[in-house]
């Protein structure tokens, strides 16, 4: 489920999940165009102690909301370093339906951030969701692939780094399928009223 193919760890480096953000550092320093994030797990374990988390899943949607937008707003550094290098910076977020618990909370994430101005693409992809996996695109120069271990429920445990030209192309052409085949959601104008709260 949601397991990278051979071909796309054909190169690449195996990194401890210290590593996978030691490399996304210097790879996010070395960009100067394009950084593309591609999610597909329907439900990711988040880092204990989570407590917009922990809110939702005691059913109190306005305290997660309100969560929500303080862990945003502590991301405002990075949001203003995007505008300031003028970097194209996207999320393509893969959805099934029905959605999951997890994404419903995490659409709650999403429209917060959205309204502070990220850019945030969903798709109904045109194979099996879980055909797909996660990774991180830095112009044509590295791709992080991360490593969630083998599911149901994604958790990080480290991931790939790779420089491979054939395989950032061909990560490059999974993004740009998902925006030709795949349908578009807009699932942010759904939220029910009572997760606006």
């Amino acid at each position: 489920m949601h397991q990278p193919p051979p071909w796309a760890l054909d190169g690449s480096e195996r990194l401890t999940l210290e590593g996978f953000l030691e490399s996304f550092g210097e790879a996010w320093a070395r960009t100067e165009r394009r950084f593309l994030k591609l999610e597909c797990w329907q439900a990711y374990r988040e880092a204990d102690g989570v407590q917009s988390q922990e809110a939702f899943q005691a059913g109190d949607a306005a305290l997660a909301r309100r969560l929500l937008q303080e862990e945003a707003m502590g991301d405002q550094p990075l949001r203003d370093e995007v505008r300031s290098r003028n970097l194209q910076f996207t999320r393509v977020r893969l959805l099934a339906y029905p959605l999951t618990d997890y994404l419903h909370y995490e659409m709650i994430n999403y429209e917060v951030r959205s309204r502070l101005g990220e850019d945030i693409e969903f798709f109904v992809p045109p194979s099996p969701v879980e055909s797909y996996f996660d990774f991180l695109l830095f112009d044509s120069h590295t791709a992080l692939i991360h490593d969630y271990g083998p599911g149901p429920v994604g958790h990080q445990t480290g991931g790939w780094l790779t420089h491979h030209r054939e395989t950032l192309h061909a990560l490059a052409d999974i993004a740009d399928d998902l925006r030709t085949r795949g349908e578009q959601m807009r699932p942010l104008e759904g939220i029910p009223d009572t997760s606006r709260a």
